[in-house]
Formats: structure tokens, sequence, C-alpha cells
């Protein structure tokens, strides 16, 4: 059936024509803007009338970068995000192994605990998670997702026991004071390898996808009509193709395969650009070469402002990979015409990134448009910048470190002059370079609304405005949620802006974003998401 939108503030995104008085569709695409009157005599035949009663309008928001199926194994376990200390930690753990304890075989696992927020600041190690239990496996990992921590058992069932232990390259195994024993913290690869991650056992398939749709609603509800996953591996994409075969994808989900099976799922098509399939595509391939700021684990040129205990005032984190490697990645997907997204939080590890990036395009002669992707760019400098646009590396930027970490960073990880310049959004537009911002879910809810107020506004939780000089304009921000994410994914003459011939994927807003005060844009709500005409999320 045609359905005309009228009555509202509907912004189209396209700078030809940036707002519209109303829109027409049929079968999931825009087929006319204009006046309602107008297209009422162009539709003919019965049209479906949606006043939307003074409203605001939008594309739909596109995730340019997150783990939505790791969200979904989020619903499955314990989150530990808003624990505030050790003890509450240990009793939360307590708590759900009593009221749901894991069945034979299965681990307690949790997820999400931040513990700069902890009054010792300290990660709670296996001494901490052996009170829990020291029978059940229990892995719990980090809200940055880079590093995790685990009781004996779990440690036992890694590999890690005693002092003779082998840890996967890019990968650390803390220890206790004066020993090679693991205290139970494990950095990056230690439990990130593919061989450390087939160790964790994994839910039933029926269970997985009752968690992706609960995900896929979870997302709908924050006004995104696409959805990303980064860390594709044979299990992951199988699970998804199941659910595209079995028609419970609501949304458009892409998928990035990780190293060490890109090129096993991926074939060369000619071209960097890919079709959906029951609403899945896998798109690219996904490595990472550091780990976070607010783990100390990202891989920076010049020292933490203040070193994690136990290194000296000399540390500046690590990389996850040597040169030869990642440059022999991307020459792989180079020479197949497949877009790579690429981890880098410090300014060493976007060195990294440029260096084997320019080598890898140097040694396959390739001129196609590939638009490789720089996933957070937390650090990046003005000279990267300058060498990023040259290549074409599109940065993605993940502002809600301001908002959540931001004091954090200026008093400790980064200190006042780099943390003032976290996140470069700005410097990146005025090189007119196309740039996203994301969430890096399950890390931070997709919160699409609060990346744009942290976009513009870029204020910690204390009030201090982090990189004045880096704000963006409502405008600004709502285009690299929008029209430069479709561009990310090849995808800008589908998505991104509302415009005629493209897919029908809007959300409505309570209000208009290019109206309220700035402080105010984190409290604007959204009361519907549509994809290619259907409603897929409703506000009660």
């Amino acid at each position: 059936m045609k359905k005309i939108y009228f009555n509202g503030k509907i912004i189209t995104l396209n700078d030809k024509e940036l707002m519209a008085d109303a829109v027409l569709i049929e079968e999931g695409k825009i087929i006319k803007l204009g006046l309602k009157d107008d297209l009422l005599k162009l539709a003919e035949g019965e049209v479906e009338l949606i006043d939307l009663q003074g409203k605001t309008m939008l594309p739909g928001f596109i995730d340019s970068h997150s783990h939505i199926l790791a969200v979904a194994q989020t619903l499955m376990i314990v989150n530990l995000s808003e624990v505030n200390s050790k003890e509450e930690f240990i009793e939360t753990l307590k708590a759900s192994l009593k009221n749901n304890p894991p069945k034979d075989g299965e681990w307690l696992i949790g997820f999400g605990y931040d513990n700069t927020k902890y009054e010792d600041q300290e990660h709670p190690t296996k001494f901490d998670l052996d009170k829990v239990s020291t029978e059940v496996p229990i892995f719990v990992s980090h809200a940055s997702g880079h590093i995790s921590t685990t009781n004996s058992k779990a440690l036992e069932a890694f590999g890690y026991v005693g002092e003779d232990y082998e840890v996967p390259e890019g990968g650390v195994v803390r220890t206790v004071e004066g020993t090679n024993e693991p205290n139970g913290v494990l950095e990056e690869n230690a439990s990130l390898a593919p061989e450390k991650r087939k160790v964790i056992p994994t839910p039933s398939v029926e269970t997985l996808l009752n968690c992706i749709k609960k995900a896929q609603e979870i997302y709908a509800s924050y006004g995104l009509t696409t959805a990303q996953d980064a860390s594709i591996d044979e299990n992951f994409n199988g699970l998804l193709n199941l659910a595209a075969q079995k028609n419970e994808l609501i949304m458009d989900i892409v998928g990035h395969a990780v190293q060490h099976v890109t090129l096993k799922l991926l074939k060369n098509e000619g071209t960097p650009k890919r079709k959906y399939y029951n609403h899945y595509k896998l798109l690219g391939g996904k490595t990472w070469l550091d780990g976070s700021p607010q783990g100390k684990t990202a891989w920076l040129t010049k020292p933490y402002y203040e070193a994690p205990e136990g290194e000296n005032k000399d540390y500046c984190g690590y990389p996850t990979q040597e040169d030869d490697v990642v440059t022999e990645y991307f020459r792989s997907l180079i020479e197949n015409n497949i877009q790579v997204n690429v981890h880098c939080n410090g300014d060493a590890a976007s060195d990294q990134f440029i260096r084997c990036y320019k080598k890898a395009l140097e040694m396959t002669n390739n001129n196609m448009d590939l638009r490789p992707v720089m996933v957070h760019a937390q650090t990046v400098r003005e000279d990267q910048l300058d060498e990023m646009k040259e290549i074409g590396i599109i940065p993605t930027f993940f502002l809600d470190h301001i908002w959540f970490w931001g004091d954090y960073h200026y008093e400790s990880v980064l200190g006042p002059e780099r943390a003032c310049r976290i996140s470069p959004a700005k410097s990146a537009l005025k090189r007119n370079m196309n740039f996203t911002l994301h969430q890096d879910s399950p890390v931070k809810m997709p919160n699409q609304i609060l990346a744009l107020h942290n976009a513009v506004n870029r204020e910690t939780q204390s009030g201090r405005i982090l990189g004045e000089d880096q704000r963006l304009t409502v405008m600004e921000a709502l285009k690299a949620l929008t029209i430069n994410a479709a561009y990310q994914y090849f995808e800008e003459d589908e998505k991104g802006s509302i415009e005629e011939g493209k897919l029908a994927d809007f959300v409505i807003l309570d209000k208009n974003p290019l109206e309220v005060k700035a402080s105010e844009i984190k409290n604007i709500k959204v009361l519907e998401t549509i994809k290619e005409g259907n409603t897929i999320y409703k506000a009660k």
C-alpha cells in the first residue's frame, strides 16, 4: 500500500532540499517528496495518510560500528555495567549464580564491569571471583571488551595454570606480583584469540536466535534501521544466515569477518559493494591493532599520563600484531576488492594502519575505491588525518568516550592536552573527510541520540568540555549518523537521506534536534522506527 507522511518536520538531510512537506512511499521505497495534496493526486488508488502531528522525521540511523551478536549474548549473561565497587561486583555474580545457575558444562558469564568506578580502580582478580565459585568457570569482560577477569576454574580451561604456560601473540596474562602465576586478568588475545574464544561454550541455536530478535528490538528502539556486527566468525556468519533464511531480521545487518576467516568467508566479487540476503550481508574484514585507552592497553606514541601499576613511566601500551602480518592481511583484502575495518585507539596503532595500508596499496597497485575504515581513531593526530584523507581512510569516532570516560582520560589516561583532542571530528570535517559516529555496542548501548548529543557538546559527566574547537553542529553530527554512514557501507545511493528512489527507512522523534538547546539533545525521544515502510519499533 502507498503511504504519505505529512504534517511534520521532515528533515531530508539532502543539501539540495533540506526540508520536505510530505513524503510518498510504496513497496518500501520513497516515490516522491512534495506537498501533501500534490502527492495525493500522484498516488492514485488506496493511500494511507500518516499524520506526524508536528513530530520530526529523519532518515533511519545507521550503525557504523558495533557488535549486535555480542549485544544478543549479553541478554543471556550478567550485566555489571552499573556496579560501583568490587563488593557489589562479587555479590551481583553470587546472586546470579544462585538465581540462574548455569547448566552442566556452562559458564557464568558477565560483562561491562568498569574498574575506574571502584575505590581502588583495580581490576577484580581470580581471588575475587573464586569467592563466587571455584567449581563453575567464571568469565567477565571489561566495559572496553579488551580486558577480562576470570576465576581459577576458567583459567584452567584457558590453559593458564601454574607458572609455565603459553600466551597467544598480542595477549597478556597478568600475574601475581613477583611470580608468573596468573592473577585472573587477561588482556587482548589472551582471551580473544580464536583458539581461546572456542574454550567458552556457546548457547543453543534457538536461544541465540531469540536473543538476536531481542537485540534488533533494542537497536530499533534507538532509531536504527541498519546495524553492524564487526566480529563475524564462521559460527556468527552461519547464525545470521540462518536468521535471514528464517526471515527473522527486521533491519539490515552488515557483517565484517574477523581476520583469520575473512578470505574463507568472502570471495572476490570484483567490487567492494555487496548485496543483502534477507537483510544480511557480509561486507568486509576486521582486525584490531591495539586495545582500549580506559583499559590502558591502547598503543600510544607518547606515554600514558599515569602509567598503570607495575609499569614504568615510559609505558605507551602495546600492539597486537607485527607490521608484516598486518601488511599481508591488507594486501590480501585489497587484491580481492574487500573493505577492511581496523580497530585503532592509540595514535601508534593509527600509524601502523596507515603505514601498512600504504605499503599494501603499493604491492597491489589496486586503484579501486575500497573505503578502509579506522575504527575509534581516539587519539588520531592532525598529520595522520592528512595521510588518511590521501589514502581514503574513513574514521569512525566513538565520541561517547567523552561522556563516560572523559574525566578519566583527562586526569589519568591522556592528560589535559591529548584528552581535549580525543576523537577530533571537526578536524576531519575541515578536511572534507567522510567520517561517522558509533558506540561500539555492547561497550555502550547504540543510543544514537546520545552520540548526537556528545558530538555537539563534548562535555564530560563532571561538566568539563573536552575540545570546544572539535564540537560539531547538529546538522554535521546528524549527517555522520546517516548519509556518511551509508557511504561507509557503499550504500549512499540507497540510504542515509530522504530522497526519491531511496529506501523508506525513517526515525520519528518527539523533538527537532535542530531546534532544541544543545544541552537538551540527549533528552530527545525516539517515537517510531520504520524500515522500508514497516514500523519495527513504536514507543508505548
